[in-house]
């Protein structure tokens, strides 16, 4: 455990050595077990480091600003305490947003960004009422999951019954205070800071997403000019459960771009 700045405590697992350290950030309402493939795999060559943002897994939920940049402070609150030099982002969904805000935090250590399956259309904004549609069905997600609104949420594709169980163990205690305010700060936060966050960032960023919605490239490349991305075919939300060994040999890929190696 490390306090956050607010004093949020972090809870994080560590594992392996070497350099850079690949540090794992989930996404909204899930918790750092969604890593268990890719620590168990990455943790023969680096060090890896799984987090639970405040208000998730084992981490403390006292916050009272649950917006993206706090989230961001959890993130180098683990780092600092690792005391690590150079260390690639890999945030997940709403992680993604997280691992941004972490990168303009500690420019001098953040070696490179990987987003997975998320702000596929940074120039995208969304309307109040489609938040407020959204906000509906995902809270009832949360109170009342079915592996049936899974699967039609695009979630996951494969491994339908394990990934069921995966996702119950992670909600077996229901919602947790600062869900609902972080799902809406996360909107918020592509509709008003994205882009400018994105100026800001001093570090190459790629992209794994899946094949939902188109990557609009361009429109990244005028924020970060050197921005790839790797579509994965036939996969959920959950890109990295669907198809493990793929995502692990583009992150692979993204690791050597980023280190040059």
């Amino acid at each position: 455990m490390v306090s956050s700045f607010d004093g949020v405590e972090i809870s994080f697992d560590k594992q392996g050595k070497g350099t850079p350290a690949i540090v794992f950030v989930h996404g909204w309402s899930n918790n750092k077990s969604i890593w268990d493939e890719q620590m168990a795999h990455f943790s023969k060559k680096y060090m890896v480091v799984a987090i639970d943002l405040g208000g998730h897994g084992q981490s403390g939920d006292d916050r009272h600003a649950w917006t993206m940049s706090s989230f961001g402070e959890d993130v180098i609150a683990v780092i600092n305490q690792l005391k690590v030099k150079k260390v690639i982002l890999v945030g997940f969904s709403m992680g993604g947003s997280v691992v941004i805000e972490a990168a303009k935090k500690a420019p001098e250590k953040i070696t490179g960004l990987v987003l997975v399956d998320n702000l596929h259309n940074i120039e995208m904004k969304y309307p109040e009422e489609m938040i407020k549609i959204t906000d509906g069905i995902f809270s009832d997600l949360i109170a009342n999951p079915t592996n049936e609104k899974l699967i039609g949420l695009g979630f996951y594709k494969n491994n339908t019954e394990k990934s069921f169980q995966r996702v119950m163990a992670m909600l077996k205690d229901g919602q947790r205070p600062g869900w609902h305010e972080s799902f809406l700060e996360m909107f918020k936060w592509i509709n008003e800071d994205l882009t400018a966050s994105l100026k800001e960032i001093d570090c190459p960023v790629i992209s794994i997403n899946s094949n939902s919605e188109p990557t609009n490239i361009e429109a990244f490349r005028k924020y970060i000019p050197s921005y790839k991305v790797n579509v994965m075919p036939e996969v959920g939300h959950l890109v990295f459960w669907d198809a493990p060994e793929e995502f692990n040999n583009l992150l692979e890929q993204g690791i050597q771009e980023f280190t040059g190696n």
